[in-house]
């Protein structure tokens, strides 16, 4: 008999990741993403949106700027960065598709 484990909406994900990784010591620049990937205010100036151009770099928008015109890193990074912080947090299955998801958002925002 299998146990009946209550499914979570997408809002609970969020916020129980998180607070998860909220308690995970990583870079400022690495929680300004995961807070855009979040939508957490967590460093300043705010990370507020995040596009994946065609070749694959990773470009950030902060509160204030008109563009995006902050240059990351590379998405691939930005995957295998999550995959290992997701460890150390102890991330469950639906928290890691949530941040991935939320990468594969922004290749379809440019």
């Amino acid at each position: 008999m299998t146990e009946d484990v209550p499914i979570r909406d997408p809002d609970q994900i969020r916020r129980d990741c998180a607070r998860k990784l909220w308690a995970v010591d990583v870079s400022e620049h690495f929680q300004a993403i995961l807070g855009c990937l979040l939508g957490e205010d967590w460093t300043t100036p705010r990370l507020v949106e995040m596009a994946v151009t065609p070749d694959g770099a990773l470009l950030g928008r902060c509160d204030g700027q008109p563009g995006f015109s902050t240059f990351l890193g590379a998405a691939a990074d930005l995957i295998r960065n999550i995959h290992g912080v997701a460890q150390v947090a102890e991330l469950d299955g639906d928290e890691v598709g949530y941040l991935v998801a939320k990468v594969a958002e922004t290749k379809r925002q440019r």
